[in-house]
C-alpha cells in the first residue's frame, strides 16, 4: 500500500474507530488476503493461519479507538520499482532457475525457524519496517527487536548452511 492509499484509508479507520461495524469489515476484507499471503509466507498452515488473522482482527477492532493516524508508516515504495525508462534486464534461464532454487532453499530454512525468528525477519525484510516499529508490533523495546532480528538472522544462516550441507551430500 502506497502512501495515496494508506491516505484513502483514513476516513474508513476513522470510521471504524468511532464503532462503525460495517467500516471495520470493510477494512478486514481489504486487508484479510495481505494477512494471509503473510502468514502464508511465514509457513503456517491454513488452520494456523486463519487463527491468527482472527485474533489479529480482533486486537485490532479493540484498539482501533487508541490509533492515531500520524504513527502511521509512510511507504515510499521501492526505486527499483519505478520506470526510468531503462532497457529491461529479465533473466534468462539459467538465472530464473537458480533464482527459484534459492527460492525454495530459503523458504526450507525459513520453514525451520520458530514463528518468531520467521515474524521478526519478515517484518524487517519483507514489509521493511523499521526497528521501531518492529519493535510496536511485537511489543518489545527497539534494543529487544534488534537482538531478536540478529539472533533469528544467525539462525538462518545456520539453517541455510544445513541445507547446503543436505545438498551436497
Amino acid at each position: 500500500m502506497d502512501a495515496e492509499e494508506a491516505q484513502a484509508q483514513l476516513p474508513l479507520v476513522a470510521h471504524a474507530a468511532a464503532g462503525d461495524r460495517s467500516a471495520y469489515a470493510t477494512l478486514v476484507r481489504q486487508f484479510q488476503h495481505p494477512l494471509f499471503a503473510f502468514l502464508g509466507r511465514m509457513g503456517l498452515r491454513q488452520a494456523e493461519a486463519e487463527e491468527l488473522a482472527q485474533d489479529a482482527f480482533i486486537r485490532a477492532w479493540q484498539h482501533l479507538p487508541h490509533y492515531r493516524a500520524e504513527h502511521q508508516r509512510q511507504h515510499t515504495g521501492h526505486p527499483a520499482a519505478e520506470d526510468d525508462g531503462a532497457a529491461c534486464d529479465a533473466p534468462g534461464p539459467a538465472q530464473a532457475l537458480q533464482s527459484r532454487q534459492q527460492q525454495a532453499q530459503l523458504q526450507a530454512a525459513l520453514r525451520r525457524l520458530s514463528p518468531d525468528d520467521r515474524s521478526v525477519l519478515a517484518l524487517a525484510y519483507v514489509h521493511e519496517l523499521t526497528l521501531a516499529d518492529v519493535a510496536r508490533i511485537e511489543d518489545c523495546s527497539p534494543a529487544a527487536a534488534k537482538a531478536r532480528l540478529h539472533r533469528a538472522r544467525e539462525r538462518l544462516r545456520q539453517a541455510l548452511a544445513e541445507l547446503d550441507l543436505h545438498t551436497l551430500e
